[in-house]
């Protein structure tokens, strides 16, 4: 849907025969948002479904590295010794996890949201863009918007002012959340000489601690900010989408489940930030049989608020897809 106050600011009034093209509209956003990053460095439906088998060796993988772990039955506090939150699901449980990456000036440009079947055996996964126009809720329970980006920082309240914030986004409850900054997943990639991932065609795509990053045609070897910049650009669907999505996140497992040692793994993990001890972390021992993307590209706006860059949704729009993340048939 064309945002009118958007096409009012760019249209010339005087020739009616001016046309503003989709394309256009694309560019002078990209110009906005480029601009913005300069000026502000500090601040800066449903979905189509895409089943992939995977092995149960790489869901172990995928819970260590992005959610807290599913334990075999035991109950565990959160990191500060009280029990005034959350307790860890069983195994036999549904849940809802939260894994979100942060660059150094406490940014959040990476945000998956994951639910989980142990009735259909089944998980599903939805990449927030990190431009979304979001109710970040601080410490003391005060809501003011912004990007979503500014959530971990904003709220002052870290990891747990993400959770709550994607929570209230989507009106869903977050059992598990979990924080693991830019240089550590980097130094994990890194660990394994980098990803190799192949391009059909060359892609110009954003990039966290820098404007972009140019791929050529072909086999790319991807660090760990590369990684996280091609999954970005799924999540929006400029140059790639939720397929590509659902194949980076399989190579990342492949490659690190292969070369990366038990001991190393682990050793990463406890650097992650949440809402459990990380020391618990273990492989998890539950069935999946599928893991299927959903994606917010069909509901995305680009919208000037206040002057600044964002990616807007319709409530009615994140409403479907929060019932489609939790409806397992």
């Amino acid at each position: 849907m064309e945002d009118k106050r958007v096409k009012a600011k760019f249209t010339n009034k005087e020739d009616h025969e001016l046309t503003f093209t989709k394309e256009d509209r694309n560019k002078v956003f990209e110009q906005i948002r480029k601009m913005e990053e300069e000026f502000h460095p500090q601040k800066k439906w449903l979905g189509k479904l895409v089943p992939l088998a995977v092995s149960l060796v790489m869901v172990s993988l995928c819970i260590v590295l992005f959610i807290p772990s599913i334990l075999q039955g035991n109950i565990i506090t959160k990191n500060n010794g009280t029990n005034s939150h959350g307790v860890v699901s069983q195994t036999d449980k549904d849940f809802t996890a939260l894994f979100t990456v942060k660059d150094e000036d406490n940014r959040v440009p990476i945000n998956l949201l994951l639910t989980y079947s142990k009735e259909k055996k089944m998980m599903k996964v939805l990449s927030i863009p990190r431009d979304t126009y979001a109710p970040i809720v601080d410490t003391k329970g005060t809501t003011s918007y912004d990007k979503l980006t500014f959530a971990y920082g904003n709220g002052s309240g870290g990891a747990e002012s993400v959770k709550t914030t994607v929570s209230k986004l989507f009106d869903i409850p977050i059992d598990y959340y979990t924080v693991m900054d830019l240089e550590t997943f980097s130094t994990m990639i890194d660990s394994v000489n980098g990803i190799d991932y192949e391009l059909s065609e060359d892609i110009r795509v954003r990039a966290i601690t820098k404007v972009a990053f140019e791929f050529q045609k072909g086999t790319n070897r991807l660090n760990g900010e590369e990684v996280l910049a091609l999954l970005m650009d799924a999540t929006v669907g400029r140059s790639l989408d939720e397929d590509d999505l659902l194949h980076l996140i399989r190579t990342v497992m492949n490659k690190t489940k292969n070369e990366i040692p038990q001991p190393q793994l682990t050793q990463f993990t406890t650097k992650i930030e949440g809402n459990m001890p990380i020391e618990q972390l273990v492989e998890n021992k539950m069935e999946l049989d599928s893991i299927q993307s959903v994606s917010l590209i069909d509901g995305m706006k680009d919208e000037l608020i206040d002057e600044r860059y964002y990616i807007t949704f319709e409530k009615d729009f994140l409403h479907s897809v929060s019932e489609e993340l939790t409806t397992f048939n």
